[in-house]
């Protein structure tokens, strides 16, 4: 792997370190949308697959095709908005999920939209709910008075399972969502701690395997298929530097096409860079790494986080997030 990637692991405390210099470089660097003529700074989550493709664009050498340097700094599962101010300053591009970005606008950050992450649907589900074996709970109708592991009490994929219960007409008072990491939910379901969780790839397949009960995709509840992940930029910064936002997506769809003629090497190269056995990672379906993007994808997350009441501040139209590129 080309050595401008910075691949970190923080914990909880150094995320709150990183939010406090983040915060500071912004307040102290002038105003957003500078251009450099240092490498284009993206910011990854370290946590899932499907962030991970700059990683894999850049060990090809497809941004070098396109005539960019990159820097890429791989982060824990660190919400867009901890990292928003920086954008446009500190980072130029970043990661996000719909509930984030949403959020992050509300916020007040200038985020947009430069392009899809990847797209969940059917035949690429990255989320899963299961239940318990055992418990005779076939749907998301059956979850009403139980207790429910998600990752975290807020971002898409809670946001997700709260839309999934609601839509079976169950809301969140009449269930108990606890939070629980990814890496424990299996235990905590084999443990009877938790009737049900709420999980992602890799972890769906040991779950499964475990003899758990799948509901369903809680993604899916939202949009079917649903844009799941997205690539963010401060808005100046992106309306300044149109080249480099191109070159960038031009160089992650001819990643996504590797992924598409190279199976076997893309799942190697994952296991290898997530750091997991490469049992899990060879039986999962890849995410769909598409790049194209509409308002009208981003509109059914805004509706969500609407009826969930789970941002505070006024929501931004679909159309004040996305900006698509010319031609």
């Amino acid at each position: 792997m080309n050595t401008s990637s910075t691949w970190t692991r923080r914990g909880t405390a150094m995320a709150a370190a990183l939010l406090l210099s983040i915060t500071a470089a912004a307040c102290s660097s002038g105003d957003t949308g500078e251009s450099h003529d240092g490498p284009l700074r993206i910011v990854i989550n370290s946590g899932a697959t499907p962030p991970i493709l700059p990683l894999v664009a850049e060990k090809n050498g497809d941004f070098t095709r396109q005539g960019l340097q990159v820097k890429i700094t791989a982060l824990p599962s660190t919400s867009i908005t901890t990292f928003a101010p920086a954008l446009g300053r500190q980072y130029d591009i970043a990661w996000g999920t719909p509930a984030d970005v949403i959020a992050a606008k509300a916020q007040g950050h200038d985020l947009t939209v430069i392009a899809s992450a990847y797209v969940d649907s059917t035949e690429h589900s990255q989320a899963q709910i299961f239940a318990a074996k055992g418990r005779k709970i076939t749907s998301f109708a059956g979850l009403g008075g139980k207790r429910i592991a998600t990752p975290s009490l807020s971002g898409t994929l809670y946001l997700s399972v709260v839309t999934a219960l609601r839509k079976a007409g169950i809301g969140t008072k009449a269930v108990t969502l606890v939070e629980v990491p990814f890496p424990n939910m299996l235990d905590q379901l084999n443990a009877g701690r938790v009737d049900a969780i709420a999980t992602i790839q890799p972890f769906i397949g040991g779950t499964k395997a475990a003899g758990h009960t799948p509901l369903g995709d809680p993604f899916l509840s939202v949009a079917s298929p649903a844009v799941t992940g997205m690539w963010t930029a401060d808005r100046a910064w992106a309306a300044k530097n149109p080249d480099k936002v191109a070159k960038f997506v031009d160089g992650m769809d001819a990643a996504d096409s590797w992924v598409a003629s190279h199976d076997s090497e893309a799942r190697a190269f994952l296991a290898a860079t997530l750091k997991l056995p490469p049992q899990l990672i060879a039986g999962m379906p890849l995410p769909d790494w598409k790049s194209a993007i509409t308002p009208d994808d981003l509109t059914p997350w805004i509706d969500a986080v609407e009826a969930s009441g789970q941002v505070n501040g006024k929501l931004p139209k679909a159309t004040d997030l996305v900006v698509q590129r010319a031609g």
